[in-house]
C-alpha cells in the first residue's frame, strides 16, 4: 500500500498546487487597484479546462488502482498496449489526416510550427546523443517525440476551442493541420532511430562477415519501419487524403472512428497501469531527467514557437500575426501526448521513465495553460506590480541566500571544491537581492547618486549571477577530468571572470552614462550578450560534464569486473561486502600523466605514505593522519589525511589548510558503499545538486534570455509578455531560494548535529540508548530466539565479512543494506520495509550493534556486526 499511499499524496499535493497558484494568479490580478473592465477573464477556459483535467486524470488513477489491486494484470495490460498502439492510435492518425481540408491552411504559420518543433526535435536528439555515452539512438527518439509532441485531441481541443471559439473559431481546426507535423515528418524520424536501436540490440543478430551483418541489419530496418503501424496508418492518411479529398466513405469514417474514440480513455488507463509500483522510485537522481524533460516540453518548446511565428510574419498584419504568435504559445504548453508511452511501449524504451514523466508533465502543464489563457486579453502595463513583486521576492531571497551563507561557513564547505564556487554564486545572488530591495517597490524615482550606485550594483550582481553560474559548470567539468587541485589552481582566473567582467563592464556604463539614469538600451544589449556567452558555455560544458561522469561509471564497472575475475588479496577480501552503484565514478580519470595530490588510490582506500607531504598540518605525521576517529562515518572537518606526493607540496599548501587528498579517499570510500549518505557532512561534493542547480539556473537564463529579447526588439508588450516577465522576474530574483532548497534545507547539515548535540547534553554520551532487556516485547524477544535458532550461523556466513575504512580493519562486519536483502532473499520478510523491522528487533535484543553503537538498524550503507 505503500505505493498507492504515495500515489495519492502526489495527486493530492499537485492538485492543491494548481489551485494555488490559479487562485494566486487571480488574486494578483485583482489586489493592485486595476479596471475591471480593462481585463477580460474568459470564464469559458475553466469551464472547459477543469472536466478535461478531471476525466484525464481520474482515468490515470482508475488504471493505476486496477493495477495496484491486480484487478488488470501485467500479462492483460500488454493486450491493452496491443490494442492502443496497433489498432486505436493509428485509427486516429489516419482519420486525423484523411479529412484535413489543406485549402483553407496557414502554409506560414504551419512553417513557423514545423521549424520549432525540428530545431527543439533535432536539439535534443543531438544533447541525448552527445550525453548518452555510448550513443542511444532509441533513447534520443523517444526523448524527442515527448518534448514536441502535444496532446492536441484529449486536452489541446477544449481549451483552444473555449479561448478562441467566438474570436478565431478556425483555430481549433488548426490542431488537426499541427498535428501531422509531429506524426508524419518528426515522428518517423525518431521511430528510424529507435529501429535502428532496436537491431543493434537484438540478441539474434547475425555477428559472421561485417557487410552480411549490415545488410541483415538493414533488412530488419527496414522491415520494422514497413510494418510499423503508427508510421504505416500516418502515410496512409496523406495518402486517403488526396485520393480521397478529405472525404472519406460513411463506412471507413465511421470505423475508425470508433477505434480512434476509444484512443484516449485506452492510453490513459494504460498509463495509470504503468505507474504501478514506480511512484517511490520518483525521488532524487530519477527525478532530473523527467523534470528535464517536462522543463524543455512546457517553456522551451512554446517560447521557441512564438518567436518563430512572430520572426516569419506568418499574419497578413500585425494584429493577426501577434494572435498567431500567441496562439502558438499557447499551443506549446499543452502537455505531452499518451502517444509518447504508446511508443515507448512499443519499442520496450524508457517505459517507467515516460509513465512517469506523462503524469508529472499533464500535472505541471495545468497551471501554466490557465494562466497563459487568463493573461492572453490583458493589455494593461504591469510594470509596477512586477516590480513590487520582485521586491517583496527579494526580501525572502535575501533571508534565504543568508542562511545558505551561514551554512557553507559553519559546516566549512565553503574550503571544498565545488562548494567554494557556488559560495561566490551565494554571494553575487546576496549582493543582487540587496541591490533590488536598495531600489525599493516603485518603479520611478528622481536621480540622485544614490540610485546610480543602486543601479550599478543590481547590474554588477546581475551580471555576476549569469557568469557564476557559467564558471560553476566549468568548475565541474574540470573537477570530473582533471581532478580538485586543478580547480583550486583555476579558482582565481574565475573569480576575474565571473567578478572582474562585470565590473568593467558596470564601468563602461557609468562612464558613458549622460543624464541621471545609466542608459538601459545599452545595459540590456550587454546583458543579452553575457546571456547568450554564459548559455552557449554552461551548455557545453554540462554536456561534456555528464559525459566524463558516464566514462567513470563505465571504467568503474570495468574494475569491478576485474576485481571479480582477479585473485582474492587482502584489499579485494576487506572491501567485499562493498556495492559499488550505478552513479560512481573512477579516480583513474583525474589526469593519469599526473596523480596530482593524491595520487593513485585502489579498492582499499588508504593513503600512501610521505614524509614530505603537508609537513606543514598539524594533523600530519609521516603522511598520515594522528587525530583520532570515533566514528567509522565521521565526517568531521578539522581531521585530515594526507599523502601527496612531494611535487605537489604547494598544491596543498594552496588550498587553505586542506589536502585535497582526503576529498578523494572520502570520495573512494563512498563509491565503496562505507560512507552513509547521511552522514556527508563536511566532505561530499553533493555533484548531482550542483547538476540540478545548473540545470535551474540554465532554465532561467533563458528566461531572461527570452524576456531581453523580446523587450530589445520592442514586440508587443502585452498578453504573453506579461507572463514572461513575470516569469523572469520570479527567475532572476528568487534564484537563490532554488540554492536554499538545495543546500539550506539538508538536515544533515544543521538539525541531525543540533540532535547529536543536544542527545550527548542529555544522555551524556553519543551513543545509542537502548530499552533494556526486561522491558523488551514478547514479539523481539521471539524473534531473537527464532533467529539464533535457525539463521544466525547462516546469516554470519552469507554477509559478515572484513571491511577496511580509514586505516582500519572491522572485523565480520556488514552493511544494513546487506542484512536487509539477505533477510528478503531467505524469506524471513516480504520486503525491505519488513525486514527493516525484523532487523530493529534483532538490534534490539543485541543480536547485532552499529560498529562504534551511535546508530540504530537502517537500510543504508552503515556497518553492523554480530555480537
Amino acid at each position: 500500500m505503500k505505493d498507492y499511499y504515495g500515489f495519492a499524496v502526489l495527486t493530492t499535493l499537485l492538485i492543491f498546487l494548481i489551485k494555488l497558484l490559479i487562485f494566486t494568479g487571480k488574486v494578483y490580478l485583482k489586489n493592485y487597484n486595476m479596471d475591471p473592465s480593462n481585463i477580460i477573464v474568459n470564464d469559458t477556459v475553466s469551464d472547459h479546462l477543469y472536466p478535461a483535467l478531471f476525466q484525464c486524470f481520474t482515468i490515470i488513477i482508475c488504471g493505476y488502482v486496477a493495477g495496484r489491486l491486480n484487478v488488470v494484470s501485467k500479462s492483460e495490460s500488454k493486450g491493452i498496449s496491443t490494442f492502443v498502439g496497433t489498432f486505436a492510435l493509428p485509427s486516429l492518425i489516419f482519420l486525423s489526416l484523411a479529412r484535413l481540408d489543406f485549402s483553407m491552411v496557414n502554409w506560414t504559420f504551419l512553417c513557423a510550427i514545423l521549424l520549432a518543433k525540428g530545431l527543439v526535435f533535432f536539439a535534443v536528439v543531438i544533447v541525448t546523443l552527445l550525453v548518452s555515452k555510448p550513443m542511444h539512438l532509441g533513447q534520443a527518439g523517444i526523448f524527442a517525440i515527448f518534448c514536441t509532441q502535444s496532446n492536441d485531441f484529449a486536452l489541446g481541443f477544449p481549451i483552444i476551442n473555449a479561448i478562441y471559439e467566438k474570436t478565431h473559431p478556425e483555430y481549433a481546426l488548426y490542431l488537426y493541420l499541427m498535428a501531422p507535423i509531429s506524426l508524419a515528418v518528426l515522428n518517423p524520424v525518431a521511430f528510424v532511430l529507435m529501429e535502428i536501436n532496436k537491431q543493434r540490440e537484438n540478441p539474434h543478430s547475425v555477428n559472421s562477415g561485417q557487410r552480411l551483418h549490415k545488410l541483415k541489419m538493414f533488412l530488419q530496418l527496414l522491415q520494422g519501419i514497413i510494418f510499423n503501424p503508427v508510421l504505416v496508418m500516418t502515410i496512409l492518411g496523406i495518402l486517403g487524403n488526396i485520393v480521397f479529398k478529405h472525404q472519406l466513405s460513411v463506412y471507413i469514417e465511421g470505423l475508425l472512428e470508433v477505434f480512434g474514440q476509444s484512443f484516449s480513455a485506452a492510453a490513459l488507463f494504460l498509463l495509470g497501469l504503468r505507474m504501478v509500483g514506480q511512484i517511490t522510485r520518483l525521488r532524487g537522481p530519477a527525478l532530473l531527467l523527467p523534470c528535464v524533460l517536462i522543463m524543455v516540453k512546457l517553456i522551451v518548446l512554446p517560447v521557441v514557437m512564438r518567436e518563430f511565428v512572430s520572426a516569419l510574419d506568418a499574419g497578413n498584419n500585425v494584429s493577426e500575426t501577434q494572435s498567431l504568435s500567441t496562439y502558438a504559445f499557447l499551443y506549446g504548453t499543452i502537455p505531452t501526448a499518451p502517444a509518447v508511452f504508446v511508443f515507448s511501449n512499443l519499442y520496450n524504451l524508457e517505459i517507467d521513465l515516460m509513465a512517469s514523466s506523462m503524469v508529472i508533465c499533464t500535472f505541471v502543464s495545468a497551471p501554466i495553460t490557465f494562466l497563459s489563457a487568463e493573461v492572453i486579453s490583458i493589455n494593461q502595463d504591469f510594470a509596477d506590480q512586477i516590480k513590487k513583486f520582485g521586491f517583496e521576492l527579494s526580501i525572502v531571497a535575501l533571508i534565504a541566500g543568508l542562511w545558505v551563507f551561514l551554512v557553507f561557513t559553519v559546516t566549512r564547505k565553503f574550503k571544498r571544491i565545488p562548494h567554494k564556487l557556488t559560495l561566490c554564486l551565494n554571494i553575487s545572488q546576496i549582493l543582487l537581492a540587496s541591490s533590488v530591495i536598495w531600489g525599493g517597490p516603485l518603479n520611478n524615482y528622481p536621480p540622485s547618486l544614490e540610485l546610480t550606485l543602486q543601479q550599478a550594483l543590481q547590474i554588477f550582481s546581475t551580471y555576476s549571477c549569469f557568469l557564476w553560474t557559467s564558471m560553476l559548470t566549468i568548475g565541474l567539468l574540470m573537477l570530473e577530468s582533471r581532478g580538485p587541485c586543478f580547480v583550486t589552481t583555476l579558482w582565481p582566473v574565475l573569480c576575474f571572470v565571473a567578478w572582474g567582467a562585470p565590473a568593467v563592464m558596470v564601468g563602461v556604463l557609468l562612464a558613458t552614462k549622460t543624464s541621471g539614469y545609466i542608459n538601459t538600451d545599452a545595459s540590456d544589449a550587454i546583458r543579452l550578450s553575457v546571456l547568450f556567452f554564459c548559455i552557449t558555455l554552461t551548455t557545453g560544458c554540462l554536456i561534456l560534464y555528464v559525459r566524463f561522469r558516464r566514462r567513470s561509471a563505465q571504467f568503474a564497472q570495468l574494475s569491478e569486473e576485474i576485481a571479480h575475475t582477479s585473485p582474492q588479496d587482502e584489499s579485494s577480501s576487506l572491501v567485499e561486502n562493498a556495492e559499488p552503484t550505478s552513479q560512481t565514478q573512477s579516480l583513474s580519470n583525474f589526469g593519469l600523466e599526473d596523480p596530482g595530490c593524491y595520487g593513485t588510490i585502489t579498492t582499499t582506500p588508504s593513503p600512501n605514505r610521505n614524509g614530505n607531504c603537508c609537513s606543514n598540518d598539524p594533523n600530519c605525521n609521516n603522511g598520515l593522519a594522528t587525530s583520532p576517529s570515533r566514528d567509522i562515518e565521521d565526517m568531521v572537518n578539522n581531521e585530515r589525511d594526507c599523502a601527496c606526493p612531494p611535487s605537489q607540496n604547494v598544491k596543498c599548501n594552496n588550498t587553505d589548510g586542506t589536502c585535497p587528498y582526503l576529498n578523494e579517499l572520502d570520495r573512494a570510500a563512498g563509491r565503496l558503499g562505507l560512507l552513509p549518505p547521511e552522514q556527508s557532512r563536511g566532505r561530499g561534493g553533493q555533484l548531482l545538486k550542483h547538476t540540478v542547480l545548473i540545470i535551474a539556473y540554465s532554465l532561467a537564463m533563458f528566461l531572461d534570455l527570452t524576456y531581453m529579447a523580446w523587450k530589445i526588439l520592442r514586440k508587443d508588450q502585452a498578453g504573453v509578455f506579461i507572463e514572461i516577465q513575470f516569469l523572469d522576474t520570479a527567475a532572476s530574483c528568487g534564484q537563490t531560494l532554488i540554492m536554499f532548497i538545495l543546500f539550506g534545507l539538508d538536515p544533515d547539515e544543521i538539525i541531525i548535529p543540533a540532535i547529536r548535540y543536544f542527545k550527548n547534553k542529555w544522555h551524556g554520551t553519543d551513543t545509542l540508548v537502548l530499552p533494556p532487556i526486561d522491558d523488551l516485547s514478547f514479539e523481539t524477544k521471539h524473534v531473537c530466539d527464532q533467529f539464533i535458532t535457525h539463521h544466525l550461523e547462516r546469516c554470519k556466513a552469507a554477509i559478515a565479512k572484513d571491511t577496511r575504512w580509514r586505516m582500519r580493519t572491522y572485523r565480520a562486519s556488514f552493511r544494513g543494506a546487506s542484512l536487509v536483502r539477505w533477510l528478503v532473499q531467505c524469506g524471513l520478510a516480504a520486503d525491505a520495509h519488513e525486514a527493516v523491522a525484523y532487523a530493529r528487533h534483532l538490534l534490539d535484543g543485541r543480536l547485532i550493534a552499529h560498529v562504534n553503537n551511535a546508530h540504530h538498524f537502517t537500510d543504508s550503507p552503515l556497518l553492523y556486526t554480530f555480537k
